[in-house]
C-alpha cells in the first residue's frame, strides 16, 4: 500500500511540476535594437527659373529713333575725287522684326555738289538689318548691315559736265551712316533694357526670405546660382529679352529663414535656350509621433491569433534609421517579449497617400523567432502594421498648393518689383527618413515672370 501510494504521489508531482518548470524556463524573447545607420539628411533640391521677360515693340523703338536721329545724317566727300553730299533724314524711321532681325528703313534725300554745280535732293530709303548681343559687362550691343536702297536709282546720271553712278555713291557713304544708327541704337536700346541695373534688382532682393502667408508663417526663400541670357527675340514686330535667374525655390513654414550672406551678382552665362519653368518645393513632413497617435488606438491591447496562439501589443514606437522606418513592438501573451520590425516609407503621387510597405521582420528577431516562435513570422501583424500606418496627404498637400498659388500670382520683391507665378500641378520629388520624421518634397509647378512697375 505504502509502494503504490509513493509512486502515485511521484506520478502526480511530476505530472504538475513540468508545466511549473517549463513556464519557469520560458523566457520573455528581446531582440537588440536594429544596428544604427545613417541618414540622407538633406532633401534633393531642383532648380528652376525666375523668368524676366524685357519686351518692347517696333513701333516704341521706332518712335525713341524718331525722336533722337537727328535732320542731317551726313555732310561730306564721296569716294569721287571733288564731289560731296548732304545726306538728310525725310521722313519717319520704319522698324519691322522677323527672324530675330531688326530691320530699318530710314528714308532720307540726297544731294550732290561738284564745284559750282549742284542737284536737286534725289529721295530714297536705304535698308538696314539690326542684330543684338551682350558684352561681358552686361551692355546689349548692336550690329548693322546695309541692305541696299529700296529705291530704283538711274544708272547714271550728270552734274554738270559729269556723270557719276548714284548707287555706287550711296553705298560709299553708308558707313558713317551705319555708325550713327548703330551707336544711337545701342544708347536707346541699353536705356530701355538696363539688363544689369534690373537683373541686379531682381537677384539681390532674391535672396532675402520673403513672407508669403502669416497664418501659414510660410516663407518664399530662394537660392539663386547664375544668371542666363537668351539671345535677342525679334519676331512679328516686338522685340523680347528672356533673361533667367537659376535658383532654388522652397517654401518653408516656421520662423523666418536666416539669410545668407548677400551673394554677388555673377556673369552673364549666354546660352541657347533654357526651361523657363519654376519650380517651388513644398516639404511635407510627417512625424512619428503624430504616426504612432494614430497607429496606437488601432493596435494597443488588441489580440492577435495566429496557429492557436495569441498575443497582445502592449507599447508601440516607430523611428527612422537609415532609409527604413523602425516599428518596435512589445508583446505579451503567446510570445512575450521585444521585436523590431523594418518598413519602408512610399508615397503615391497620384493619390497623395503616404503608407509604409515590405513589412518585415528585422534579421536579428527574425533569427530569434526562428529558434522559438516562428508560428509568428507567419502571422498576420505585419499586414496589420503595414495597414494602420497610412496617411492621405491630399488636403495637407492641396492646401500648401493654394497657399502658394495665391500668394505668388502677384507678390512684391521691393518697391516696383513684383513677382509673378502661375502655379499649376503638383509634381513629386523626392522622400527621405529621419529620425523623429519622415520628409516628402513635391514641387509645384508653373511659369513666373518678374515685373517692373
Amino acid at each position: 500500500m505504502i509502494s503504490i501510494r509513493r509512486i502515485l504521489l511521484m506520478i502526480s508531482v511530476s505530472l504538475f511540476a513540468a508545466p511549473l518548470n517549463s513556464h519557469a524556463n520560458d523566457k520573455p524573447l528581446t531582440a537588440h535594437k536594429p544596428e544604427a545607420k545613417t541618414f540622407r539628411s538633406v532633401l534633393n533640391k531642383e532648380t528652376s527659373t525666375l523668368n524676366i521677360p524685357i519686351e518692347v515693340s517696333t513701333d516704341e523703338l521706332a518712335k525713341i529713333l524718331n525722336l533722337t536721329i537727328r535732320k542731317e545724317l551726313y555732310k561730306g566727300s564721296t569716294k569721287t575725287k571733288g564731289l560731296s553730299t548732304d545726306l538728310m533724314r525725310n521722313g519717319p524711321i520704319v522698324i519691322s522684326a522677323a527672324d530675330n532681325y531688326l530691320y530699318i528703313t530710314l528714308p532720307v534725300a540726297m544731294s550732290l555738289s561738284y564745284g559750282m554745280f549742284e542737284t536737286r535732293a534725289i529721295p530714297l530709303k536705304l535698308k538696314f538689318r539690326v542684330t543684338a548681343g551682350v558684352t561681358p559687362d552686361w551692355r546689349l550691343q548692336t550690329g548693322i548691315l546695309y541692305l541696299g536702297v529700296s529705291d530704283l536709282l538711274a544708272e547714271e546720271f550728270g552734274i554738270g559736265p559729269l556723270s557719276f553712278k548714284p548707287r555706287s555713291i550711296v553705298e560709299g557713304i553708308t558707313q558713317p551712316v551705319q555708325k550713327l544708327l548703330s551707336d544711337i541704337i545701342a544708347q536707346k536700346i541699353n536705356e530701355l533694357f538696363p539688363l544689369k541695373k534690373q537683373v541686379g534688382k531682381v537677384w539681390n532682393s532674391a535672396q532675402t526670405p520673403i513672407l508669403l502667408d502669416k497664418n501659414y508663417r510660410a516663407w518664399l526663400k530662394l537660392t539663386p546660382a547664375e544668371v542666363m541670357f537668351y539671345p535677342l527675340y525679334a519676331q512679328n514686330n516686338w522685340v523680347k529679352l528672356s533673361i533667367g535667374i537659376n535658383t532654388i525655390a522652397e517654401v518653408v513654414v516656421g520662423p523666418e529663414p536666416v539669410a545668407a550672406p548677400l551673394l554677388p551678382l555673377p556673369n552673364l552665362k549666354l546660352i541657347n535656350t533654357f526651361d523657363k519653368t519654376f519650380r517651388i518645393a513644398m516639404n511635407a513632413d510627417i512625424f512619428f509621433k503624430d504616426l504612432r497617435a494614430v497607429a496606437e488606438p488601432l493596435l494597443l491591447n488588441k489580440q492577435f491569433d495566429s496557429d492557436g496562439k495569441s498575443l497582445i501589443i502592449k507599447d508601440l514606437d516607430l523611428y527612422g534609421n537609415g532609409d527604413k522606418i523602425i516599428v518596435k513592438l512589445e508583446t505579451k501573451g503567446s510570445l512575450d517579449g521585444t521585436i523590431y520590425l523594418t518598413a519602408k516609407p512610399v508615397f503615391n503621387p497620384q493619390t497623395h497617400l503616404f503608407s509604409i510597405e515590405d513589412v518585415d521582420f528585422d534579421m536579428q528577431t527574425r533569427s530569434l523567432l526562428i529558434k522559438s516562435a516562428d508560428w509568428f513570422l507567419h502571422g498576420t501583424i505585419r499586414g496589420m502594421i503595414q495597414e494602420k500606418l497610412n496617411v492621405n496627404l491630399t488636403q495637407q498637400l492641396e492646401q500648401s498648393r493654394q497657399m502658394a498659388g495665391k500668394a505668388l500670382a502677384k507678390l512684391q520683391l521691393m518697391d516696383h518689383l513684383f513677382l509673378k507665378c502661375d502655379i499649376k500641378n503638383l509634381t513629386f520629388k523626392d522622400v527621405i527618413v529621419q529620425q523623429d520624421k519622415i520628409s516628402i518634397q513635391v514641387y509645384s509647378e508653373g511659369e513666373s515672370a518678374i515685373l517692373f512697375q
